[in-house]
This record gives C-alpha cells, sequence and structure tokens, in this order.
C-alpha cells in the first residue's frame, strides 16, 4: 500500500514510531514524504539518516529543505524574495529552527552564535562543512513533485485553476514561474479547499499546519480532492505527524514525543 507522510521538521520520535506502526500493518509499503525533513524538531540530522536508509521511498521538496539546499550548495528550486541569497536566508530561518538543525550535525553552539553575528557566504559554508555528502546529494536532488495516477504529491501547493493531469507537471511548471513558488510556498485558502478543481487526481500536501483551518484540531484537512498532512508535530504541543495511507483512505498519527499512536 501506499502511504504519504506530512511534514517532519526534524521530529524523529513520531517518525520512528509511525513507520514502526506503517509496517505492523503493512509488510511492503511504499512510502512518500511531503518535504520538510529538517528545521524546528532536534534530530534534523537523525531524521535525514533514517529516510536515506528507508526502502521503497519518495520524497518530494519542502520550502525549508529547498532554502537549507541554497545554504548547502548556493543553489535552490525557486527563489522565495526576499530570500534570494546565503545570508538573508541564513538570518531569516534562523528565526525558524535552523538553529536546531545546525546543533544535531553537531556544530557548536559558539560558532552558530559568532556565525549569526557576522554572516557571510564564507562563514556558513565553513560552519556548514560537517553536512555530509549523502545529506547535501539529498537535498540537492529531490523533486518538486510526485505523480502516480491516481494521486500527486506536493509540498505547499498546487493551483486550484490548473489541471494536475497532461501535460506533465515539470512542462507546467517550466513555463509558469508563479506555479514553481506556489508548490514550495504557496498556502491554499478556505475557499480554495472547499471548491471545485480541475484536477484529474487527489493532490497531497504539507506545508500549512492544519491549525490555521481548525485550531483545536490535529487532523488532516479533508477538502474537495485534496488533503493536507501538516498536522503541526513541531510547531504545536498537542502536534503529531501523520500518514495517510491512499488504499485504505485512512490514517495514522503519532504524538510528537512519540508516546502514543492513533
Amino acid at each position: 500500500m501506499r502511504w504519504i507522510i506530512g511534514d517532519i521538521h526534524g521530529m524523529l520520535k513520531p517518525l520512528e514510531l509511525l513507520l514502526r506502526e506503517i509496517s505492523r500493518r503493512d509488510s511492503k509499503p511504499d512510502l512518500i514524504f511531503c518535504g520538510d525533513y529538517v528545521n524546528r524538531g532536534p534530530d534534523s540530522r537523525e531524521v535525514v539518516d533514517l529516510l536515506l536508509s528507508l526502502q521503497n521511498a519518495s520524497f518530494v521538496r519542502g520550502n525549508h529543505d529547498d532554502t537549507f539546499d541554497l545554504l548547502l550548495s548556493g543553489k535552490c528550486f525557486v527563489p522565495h524574495a526576499p530570500l534570494t541569497s546565503i545570508v538573508p536566508t541564513f538570518e531569516h530561518f534562523m528565526k525558524y529552527g535552523l538553529e536546531q538543525t545546525l546543533l544535531s550535525y553537531g556544530i557548536a553552539w559558539d560558532l552558530i552564535d559568532q556565525v549569526r553575528r557576522h554572516p557571510s557566504p564564507d562563514t556558513i559554508m565553513v560552519m556548514l562543512d560537517p553536512v555530509p555528502m549523502t545529506h547535501r546529494t539529498f537535498f540537492r536532488t529531490l523533486p518538486v513533485v510526485y505523480g502516480a495516477e491516481e494521486f500527486f504529491v506536493a509540498h505547499a501547493k498546487w493551483s486550484v485553476n490548473v489541471a494536475a493531469g497532461a501535460p506533465s507537471f515539470a512542462a507546467q511548471l517550466a513555463r509558469s514561474q508563479t506555479l514553481r513558488h506556489e508548490i514550495l510556498w504557496g498556502r491554499f485558502t478556505l475557499p480554495e479547499i472547499i471548491s471545485p478543481k480541475p484536477w484529474d487526481r487527489r493532490g497531497f500536501f504539507g506545508h500549512t499546519p492544519v491549525t490555521m483551518y481548525a485550531p483545536d484540531e490535529m487532523l488532516p484537512v479533508i477538502g474537495e480532492n485534496m488533503v493536507l498532512l501538516d498536522t503541526a508535530a513541531a510547531v504545536h504541543i498537542d502536534g503529531c505527524l501523520t500518514a495517510w495511507c491512499f488504499e485504505e483512505d485512512n490514517y495514522l498519527q503519532a504524538g510528537r514525543d512519540g508516546d502514543w499512536v492513533r
């Protein structure tokens, strides 16, 4: 069966529990991840190590992954103004959990603080030296969309006015900077979630915590021909990590501390 998993954000405990529970129910699962593997949570390096060890796993790029890629390689899928170069991207994401990612790679706090006070492309590059090449390659090669015959997975948003079938996603993205930006950074409005869409398959997304639509519920947001799966594992005290089984049209959730599953 195919399982689509929401934003992890460096939260190793719920990921480990969720994968165990999936394996207990499904001896040969296919895993598709919605992106945002790093930042916010304490275990980004360990999360990526675990993801790289998985069999039958596919990954799409999240906006946090794209900006981490920019810091590591100087390249990204799509610029996000004003975060179009290394220094402003570093400064901005230090407010959104990058510090935790750096610590997970064994980078000393004193060095992080020194670079924070005097950032430059060179000092950031030296600070990031402990990030292994396997991880750098993982982030550099992440695609932005996973397409199956019956569904597709993207991190943030696919326009509710654009077909999600033929022509290919790649062709449409190549023609439109707006689509390229939305697929990593866009957010659905509630009217867009419930509106009919010209998609010939169901869309699964992360990026926007479900608390933006239902503040007290850590449940997937189910819309017209789409599902939102970021159940706030790293950003809410009651958050959790969610995996949606496409074949069963149901989901599993693991608590952020890895202490419960439902």
